[in-house]
């Protein structure tokens, strides 16, 4: 990023041309915290919940709500294990303070939100104290710049707890430098909040970075650093034991049954072709998942290639993604959730030589997310347009396929919003000076105002298609009264959590004794491949979400 910037100067009469030049300003200040609400709020609140993430999370929220019961998890009353308790501990809180103000899920999910900003705080802090000042604005919208990050980062899922969590830990060992204990102190509370959130992975991949920094620099290597490890290890302790030490005092076997699910991995089974797939899963998305930090962090490591061992601001990020990497590739199950915290040391990696990038680079970055996201922005309103006139006829047409029977609702608000920040993004590309650093701000500001308008003009259509509200009530209309019990067949975990907060709809396993009593069955497969029916049972009604092309439901009657 160059310094020597043309000076600010006001045109039009009234509008100042914006200067990226690593100085702060209120206009700028103003024009980051926009950009942060704006890519973080919208998408919280305002649509039913969907799966995958959301319908099991939730499902585990509404019952913990219904019981009181804060520790042994459950799915439609169905005991479930799989997960960590501090987002759902959190999102529960929501829900029941601010339950009856919004819908529930809307409340639950404004967990979310609140992890997504201690993330935000967290990696604002760490870019200050390894690189400086004049990065903590670049880092945080380089971070949620990151294509792979912008769905994740807005649905009901612990993940995000546990990168909340890693976060606190990368500052912390960022931080034990200058301050070891304090360090120390801040790697273990991350190390146990990152346990809390996502178990044994989110925690194991600071507690391998840990490790590996003394193998690969003498900064890691002093007795300050082993103060730091024995800090953030007694702070972590009583974190990482809270939770099993619960659970054992909760059920006979609830503790066994969550150990037995959250140290499942690939290598349980005999290894074979999927499994050496799953290992390669990471480095094939990547490339489109952290874009566009990973470019970035390349072109950091590169140009520090000599003097790497004294670069401690590249080298640490440097070692923390790759132990992210490893250990997630290794250990992880292959899903895009679990790369998310490889991001963290990416953004910081890819500020730290910003200023030295090419101008003829940059410059290209900056052209191809300006008309990458002015496109994205046009179709969105041609869509939105077709929508509510019918013209155009072929967007209407595939608007009509995707979603058959959608019928949109128009809001002025959500117009009047739209239109607003459309306006606003084009200003501030138009009216800001040519440097680096405008890449990275124009990327950012690009992918907000498309989230924007798809979270305004388009959440209509989205959650038509995604929801399964319809979909139970017509479930539900065919069930005659009553009915004794339903017992289902493949039916999957966010499927039964939904039907049961709609629809109240619970059912038995088929291989449960009491099924033998139930009169109904509901049997969820896919166009393509229905189950037949077992002699005796009559199909009555099938169905599925509108323009659902990998879902269906069948209901019989014996």
């Amino acid at each position: 990023m160059s310094t020597e910037s043309p000076t600010p100067r006001a045109s039009w009469g009234f509008t100042p041309t914006i200067s990226y030049d690593g100085t702060s300003t209120p206009l700028k200040t103003a024009l980051f915290l926009v950009v942060c609400f704006a890519w973080l709020v919208p998408g919280l609140v305002g649509h039913d919940p969907w799966k995958y993430d959301e319908a099991v999370v939730f499902g585990s929220v509404n019952e913990i709500l219904r019981s009181g019961d804060w520790v042994t998890f459950r799915i439609a009353g169905e005991a479930y294990v799989e997960k960590a308790p501090l987002f759902l501990w959190v999102a529960a809180f929501f829900a029941k303070v601010l339950g009856g103000v919004i819908p529930t899920y809307d409340a639950a999910r404004l967990a979310s939100g609140f992890f997504m900003a201690l993330t935000l705080a967290a990696l604002s802090a760490a870019s200050i104290e390894l690189i400086g000042l004049r990065t903590l604005r670049l880092a945080v919208l380089l971070f949620i710049g990151c294509l792979g990050l912008l769905l994740r980062a807005h649905e009901m899922m612990p993940d995000l707890a546990g990168l909340a969590g890693v976060a606190l830990g990368l500052y912390g060992l960022i931080l034990s430098a200058r301050r070891p204990r304090l360090g120390g102190l801040a790697a273990g509370l991350g190390v146990g909040v990152a346990f809390l959130g996502n178990g044994f992975l989110h925690a194991g991949v600071l507690v391998a970075t840990m490790a590996l920094l003394p193998a690969v620099g003498p900064s890691w290597r002093t007795r300050a650093y082993a103060v730091t490890v024995g800090v953030a290890l007694a702070a972590a302790a009583p974190l990482v034991a809270i939770w099993p030490v619960t659970l054992a005092a909760a059920a006979p076997g609830s503790l066994q049954a969550w150990l037995a699910a959250a140290t499942a991995s690939r290598w349980q089974e005999p290894f074979g072709r999927d499994q050496a797939s799953d290992l390669f899963y990471f480095a094939r998305v990547l490339p489109w998942y952290a874009w566009p930090a990973w470019p970035l962090a390349a072109w950091a490591v590169w140009r520090a290639r000599r003097t790497l061992r004294q670069r401690r601001e590249i080298l640490l990020p440097l070692v923390a993604f790759a132990a992210f990497f490893l250990v997630t590739s290794i250990l992880g199950d292959a899903r895009e959730a679990n790369g998310l915290p490889m991001l963290l040391p990416l953004a910081l990696l890819g500020v730290a030589e910003l200023d030295a990038l090419p101008r003829g680079a940059a410059s290209a970055l900056d052209w191809f997310g300006m008309m990458t996201f002015l496109s994205f922005g046009a179709l969105l309103w041609m869509g939105f347009v077709a929508a509510m006139t019918g013209k155009p006829a072929f967007a209407a047409e595939i608007i009509a396929r995707e979603v058959p029977g959608y019928r949109y609702q128009f809001s002025f608000v959500a117009f009047a919003l739209a239109a607003l920040l459309t306006m606003i993004w084009i200003v501030v590309v138009a009216r800001s000076l040519r440097s680096n650093s405008r890449a990275i701000v124009n990327w950012a500001s690009g992918i907000t105002m498309v989230w924007m308008l798809m979270m305004t003009l388009g959440l209509q259509l989205v959650d038509q298609a995604r929801s399964y509200r319809a979909l139970s009530a017509r479930l539900v209309a065919q069930i005659p009264a009553g009915t004794s019990c339903i017992v289902r067949r493949n039916l999957g975990d966010p499927q039964r959590a939904l039907l049961d907060y709609y629809a109240r709809i619970r059912t038995v396993r088929e291989e449960d004794p009491a099924a033998a009593r139930c009169d109904t069955m509901l049997v969820q497969a896919t166009p393509a491949r229905t189950t037949p029916a077992d002699p005796g049972w009559t199909e009555v009604w099938r169905g599925s979400r509108p323009g659902d092309r990998s879902e269906m439901f069948l209901l019989y009657r014996r």
